[in-house]
């Protein structure tokens, strides 16, 4: 019993020695190789600074008869990696090496790789190329069962560009099934003007997270064009497609949206309202101070701010808008009125002119201290009187208070 045991042990510990032995050389083979890739990566870089240096073009020999390994797969892998950052020279040398040597058709046929992984690095690896003769195989691969291997085949076309590209990705964002909308749209935005005429062809059969993200996109990208669609997306059914149009059509700049955006102020759904309002300030419609002085009285708060913020955006006309708000019969106006006008020092300026010498300043500012005695609580006076950063108009607020009361009692 005693000799089974003891052969028992000895067979442990030469197993475990076994075991430290191979883990041992397992990791000096692993750094041997690490430093020996390492060396062959320098020396691979500078050979491909002076291939890509060479005016005219010239393959330094070394690499002209490259291994298969593991000189080959590091020097595809150098490749690939400067290409994010070549310049045109670099990157046309750089993709007609890697096509010469068959490579790019190699990564073509990987996208139909049982591997889920080789296909989703090889669509990825065909991004950085951005070859548009991998256009056909990565819009086919748009239709992949893996979500992570459509969304990189779709990355890729993003940076592929071209008409095709953009087709592909538009008719990806009317599937929100399979899509994420979001996503999609972040590719789309990256394709510059060119794209909009595809996304107003396809609206009508996008679904409303689609639509939305449409109108959305197009907004970021700018494209005066769209105009006419936005403004016909004012009269859609759904709230919220007729706010992001009156959103974008600010953003856009387009004067042909005006009558639109006015229209859009008397809208049934306060977010219309909203963005209108905001949108005519963006545009800098001076005509649209009226509406816009109506709309402080409307019953929805973010209407109201924002009518006050594009009348501030007016100028001159836009601020004398808000000031004869302060004296008008809605106390909502009234009060939005004097935030917007305390929040860009305009109270604080005219109220100044209470130790003025100029005649009509003065008038103006006494004109203005009682429409806010007649109109605001007397700690909110209080409050105007104690921010204002000037002593000497400080207590001539407090003296024209004062001398308002003293009339008030007088008259009773």
């Amino acid at each position: 019993m005693r000799t089974i045991v003891a052969i028992a042990i000895l067979l442990l510990i030469l197993l475990l020695a076994g075991l430290i032995l191979y883990l041992l050389v397992k990791r000096g083979w692993s750094m041997a190789w690490q430093r020996f890739e390492a060396s062959r990566r320098a020396r691979l870089s500078v050979l491909a600074d002076q291939w890509l240096a060479s005016d005219p073009e010239r393959l330094p020999p070394e690499l002209e008869r490259l291994g298969r390994f593991p000189d080959r797969p590091l020097f595809v892998e150098l490749c690939l990696n400067r290409l994010p950052v070549a310049g045109t020279r670099e990157r046309s040398r750089i993709v007609a090496w890697l096509k010469q040597h068959e490579l790019t058709d190699a990564w073509i046929r990987q996208l139909r790789h049982r591997s889920s992984w080789k296909r989703g690095r090889a669509a990825e690896t065909l991004g950085i190329l951005r070859d548009p003769d991998s256009t056909p195989a990565l819009v086919e691969a748009l239709a992949d069962d893996e979500f992570d291997v459509r969304m990189r085949a779709a990355k890729a076309l993003g940076a592929v560009g071209g008409e095709p590209a953009r087709r592909a990705l538009v008719r990806a964002l009317t599937d929100e099934n399979r899509w994420s909308v979001i996503r999609i749209a972040d590719l789309l935005a990256e394709l510059g003007p060119k794209v909009v005429g595809e996304l107003i062809e396809a609206f009508p059969a996008m679904g409303r997270a689609s639509r939305i993200a449409t109108i959305d996109l197009i907004a970021h990208i700018g494209d005066s064009d769209a105009t006419p669609f936005l403004v016909a997306r004012l009269d859609e059914l759904d709230r919220d497609i007729r706010a992001r149009a009156a959103a974008a059509l600010g953003r856009i700049g387009d004067q042909r949206a005006v009558p639109g955006l006015l229209a859009a102020l008397q809208d049934a759904e306060w977010p219309v309202r909203s963005m209108a309002a905001k949108s005519l300030g963006d545009l800098n419609v001076v005509h649209a101070v009226p509406a816009l002085a109506a709309s402080l009285s409307d019953h929805e708060w973010w209407v109201r701010s924002n009518a006050a913020d594009a009348l501030r955006r007016l100028g001159p006309a836009g601020v004398d808008a808000l000031i004869a708000a302060l004296d008008g019969p809605d106390r909502f106006a009234r009060d939005q009125a004097l935030a917007m006008l305390e929040s860009i020092g305009e109270i604080e300026r005219r109220l100044a002119a209470l130790v003025s010498t100029d005649e009509n300043a003065l008038k103006e500012a006494e004109r203005i201290l009682a429409i806010l005695t007649n109109h605001q609580p007397s700690a909110r006076l209080q409050m105007i009187c104690d921010h204002h950063p000037d002593p000497a108009t400080r207590q001539a607020i407090v003296t024209e208070l004062a001398r308002v009361a003293g009339s008030r009692e007088a008259a009773q």
